[in-house]
């Protein structure tokens, strides 16, 4: 979940600075532009949303999602970068700025706010914002991407010790009275490293994981990624999945990697691979990922799922440890 204790100033920085080139990722009028390479088209879309909407007078912000940290933490964070703040929730306002965390945008949540000009994102994903209605109104979207790159490369990698090196298990044992859970764990030196997804994440965990000494680190993109090369090489995504011992998941969620991980892909892993998931639950078919789990087809380590809170009844959560 998102942590705002950093993104709420940072989504204050990204309000405060729209007119500021910056490393961020936006979408106006529906285009999505990310990455340092796209900093001047994404400047100059905030150019473009800073003269949609500046008054001179301070911008109101209607913050609709409890920010998972202090309320009055937040409404200073914005507050104090000038901004005019209502705490709607699920009320209609006139503000011309939403902050979200991952509670969905829809047409009819814009409807409830019929100024809105900018939707602020104060999470690294924002799939769960309907672009296609920002676009119809002319509403710009920002999001704070690099806020949990370290934070989330660090959990890639704990995942994989905690299943190499079997915490919980073990952990298990000793609660209902054992000693010896089992002859002992996996280590991760001489081991192939795939990384699947080489944005900032992707590439902070391949670094994290190269210290580890692994025979070998595989990356797969959609595109080339020359900041890869320090680390590995990138092949082509079923080898990947063929050749890994860890397989980490680092792709956005988007229409093109809906289900990405699907089937096909899940059984090249070997029964002694992991497959660890920090991206989002919807890349990945999870009804198939819980079958093949259920038959010890491969291990794995996830922290994200397909819908969140899980449902009691997903088959995910049938598979025995």
């Amino acid at each position: 979940m998102a942590l705002l204790a950093t993104c709420s100033p940072r989504v204050a920085r990204s309000l405060a600075r729209l007119a500021v080139p910056c490393k961020a990722t936006a979408t106006n009028r529906g285009a999505i532009v990310t990455g340092q390479r796209a900093w001047q088209a994404a400047a100059a879309q905030r150019l473009t949303a800073v003269r949609s909407f500046s008054t001179g007078s301070p911008w109101k912000v209607a913050v609709i999602q409890d920010q998972q940290i202090p309320k009055d933490e937040a409404v200073g964070a914005l507050s104090g970068k000038g901004f005019e703040v209502a705490w709607t929730l699920d009320a209609p306002s006139d503000a011309s700025v939403l902050v979200t965390v991952t509670n969905p945008v829809t047409e009819a949540v814009l409807d409830k706010h019929p100024n809105c000009k900018l939707v602020a994102v104060s999470f690294t994903g924002f799939n769960h914002v309907d672009l296609e209605a920002c676009k119809k109104r002319g509403i710009s979207v920002v999001n704070v991407p690099a806020y949990s790159t370290d934070s989330v490369a660090e959990l890639s990698v704990g995942l994989a010790l905690s299943v190499y090196r079997e915490i919980p298990a073990g952990e298990r044992t000793l609660r209902t009275g054992g000693w010896v859970h089992s002859a002992g764990g996996m280590e991760i030196r001489d081991k192939v490293i795939g990384i699947v997804g080489l944005g900032d994440i992707g590439l902070r965990t391949a670094e994290l994981f190269s210290a580890f000494g692994p025979r070998e680190i595989l990356g797969w993109s959609r595109r080339p990624k020359p900041a890869f090369e320090k680390f590995g090489k990138q092949i082509a995504i079923e080898e990947l999945f063929e050749k890994s011992d860890i397989v980490s998941l680092h792709v956005a969620l988007n229409a093109e990697t809906q289900k990405i991980i699907g089937r096909s892909l899940l059984e090249r892993l070997r029964p002694d691979a992991v497959l660890i998931n920090v991206a989002r639950g919807g890349v990945c078919d999870q009804e198939a990922l819980a079958e093949l789990l259920a038959q010890r087809r491969f291990r794995e380590g996830l922290e994200v799922f397909a819908k969140e809170p899980i449902p009691a009844d997903d088959q995910i959560l049938k598979v025995t440890a």
